[in-house]
């Protein structure tokens, strides 16, 4: 009895064993250990990219300015494959980093029109680089850029968008200038389906985006830009940069005056080259039919319409489409309809002094007065041709006309064009005269000169006997040396004398050229044209098997 009592006392006094704190010191440390881990933690972000090449989770790291601020954590594809979705873990107090417009991309390897980039990942391997966002509330998701941005938040400068309708793109990174300066690049190439057109961001840097008004226009600079047209071949050739690229320029194409500063991404148009932008100014015009008989080869759409070597309009086009069959039956001498416009605005250089219906009446006034246009040739290597305005008073009046209503300008052929029919007048005039008889008749002469030297030779003789005759030297000297500048003067008139020599000669050649001019007579009787260009090379013989 006694022994259970004993038993059931011990049982009831338990007593506290140390080694207890074991688990319980690993489990505060742990829980430490978690907190702290947690706690030291930032916020985990995910970042949509094309494709992870060159990342691993648990090793690529996220870096601002060189410095580690996360850590890639997973690497996975998106739902619908097409994207790579990666998970990262930021650092401790990187909130603040993490607005709307902070910005990644991927550092490796590149070569581009910058240079190369991204050497120093060759042996540690690619990370994840980060601009730090500034404006906006907090962001937790962002699209991996597919390069480095050109430009940071702190740059300082003006951003616009550009849209060009040609077919030439240019890329990102593309430079702008202004007067041959780089002062801006290409930040973000895109396409507006809606309107068909390629668009360009552009960042014009400080201090240079004060040269952006609203008055400036922008154009395309090709490296190197061949242009053939009425004025001839023209080769232009930028700097090596533009030549490899190609780029952008802006300026004030006339001179208008720099209006009000524009603002952030507003909207210009890029046009193809500085002439067009040139051209879209003149936007008041008027219309005119030239019809001209002789031959309009050479003239194109383009081509300048001039008024004594100033440029005053545009030919549109060659020939003018917008005729009907009964007026295109019912022109004179087969005349070919050519539609050019006369843009007033070159002449006052954009000032609307007058309006477009003062210019008009301007122009009949002075066609009534005598303004006749002719055809220019303006290149003889391309055979370019121009439309040329002056002014013929003497010229006569001309009945007011209209075809497929537009007014017709009155038109005359004076010009280069009328010079090959005066040639062939002269040709003809030429190849009529008695070129024969008078080969004949210097023939003749040629007989008669050479009797007369003959004759000259023998009386020379005589004269030379009778000086050497005895009695003849008795005489006076006086008389003697009469008798002996008489010898001499007969002696240069024979045929070998110093005047019968060059006289025989120049009579000689007199006839062998009056005998080659023949044959080119009839050359240019044939083909006027020959004056100016070379004669028609003659197809090369080609060789046929035996029949």
């Amino acid at each position: 009895m006694s022994e259970l009592q004993e038993s059931s006392q011990s049982v009831g006094k338990v007593r506290f064993n140390s080694i207890w704190l074991v688990p319980l010191l690993a489990l505060i440390v742990a829980g430490w250990m978690v907190y702290q881990n947690w706690s030291s933690e930032g916020p985990e972000i995910t970042l949509i990219a094309s494709n992870a090449e060159g990342l691993e989770a648990g090793k690529t790291k996220v870096k601002a300015r060189n410095v580690d601020i996360g850590t890639v954590t997973n690497i996975r594809l998106s739902g619908d494959y097409n994207t790579a979705i990666i998970q990262v873990r930021m650092n401790k107090d990187t909130e603040n980093m993490l607005h709307q417009d902070a910005k990644f991309w991927v550092v490796k390897p590149r070569v581009g029109k910058e240079g190369i980039s991204g050497l120093s990942t060759l042996l540690s391997g690619a990370y994840i680089d980060m601009e730090p966002g500034t404006h906006g509330e907090f962001k937790s998701e962002f699209q991996v850029l597919e390069q480095a941005p050109l430009s940071t938040a702190e740059d300082k400068g003006l951003r616009l968008m550009l849209d060009s309708t040609g077919s030439s793109k240019l890329d990102v990174g593309t430079v702008v200038h202004f007067r041959g300066y780089d002062v801006g690049y290409i930040e973000k190439v895109g396409f507006d389906t809606a309107v068909g057109a390629i668009t360009y961001q552009v960042f014009i840097k400080a201090p240079y985006d004060a040269l952006v008004s609203r008055g400036v226009e922008f154009w395309m600079t090709p490296g190197i830009a061949l242009k053939s047209s009425a004025q001839g071949v023209e080769v232009r050739v930028d700097s090596l940069e533009t030549l490899l690229s190609g780029g952008i320029s802006f300026g004030l194409v006339h001179r208008q005056k720099a209006n009000k500063e524009v603002e952030d991404l507003t909207k210009f148009h890029l046009y193809k080259s500085k002439e067009e932008a040139q051209n879209q100014f003149y936007n008041q015009f008027i219309d005119y039919v030239f019809l001209f008989g002789s031959d309009v080869s050479g003239l194109t759409a383009g081509a300048p319409v001039e008024f004594r070597g100033i440029r005053i309009g545009t030919v549109e086009q060659v020939p003018f489409t917008g005729l009907s069959m009964v007026e295109l039956t019912s022109l004179s001498q087969a005349a070919i309809p050519v539609l050019a416009r006369i843009e007033p605005q070159r002449l006052n250089n954009g000032d609307q002094d007058l309006t477009l219906k003062e210019w008009q009446d301007l122009f009949d006034k002075r066609i009534k007065s005598g303004f006749r246009a002719s055809l220019k040739t303006r290149n003889f290597l391309t055979g370019a041709k121009s439309i040329n305005i002056d002014s013929y008073p003497n010229a006569l009046p001309v009945k007011a006309q209209k075809v497929a209503g537009i007014d017709v300008f009155p038109v005359t052929n004076a010009g280069f064009s009328n010079i090959e029919k005066k040639v062939t007048e002269i040709l003809d005039k030429l190849a009529k005269a008695p070129v024969n008889e008078s080969l004949q008749s210097i023939r003749n002469t040629m007989s008669n000169a050479n009797d007369t030297l003959a004759t000259v030779k023998d009386v020379s003789k005589n004269v030379d006997d009778l000086i050497n005759q005895p009695g003849v030297k008795q005489l006076p000297d006086e008389v003697l040396g009469i008798m002996n500048q008489v010898s001499r003067i007969l002696e240069a008139y024979q045929t070998n004398g110093e005047i019968g020599m060059p006289l025989k000669e120049n009579l000689n050649a007199l006839e062998k050229s009056l005998n080659e001019l023949q044959p080119l007579l009839r050359q240019l009787r044939n083909n006027p044209n020959t004056l100016i260009f070379d004669k028609q090379a003659q197809p090369d013989i080609q060789p046929k098997a035996a029949q």
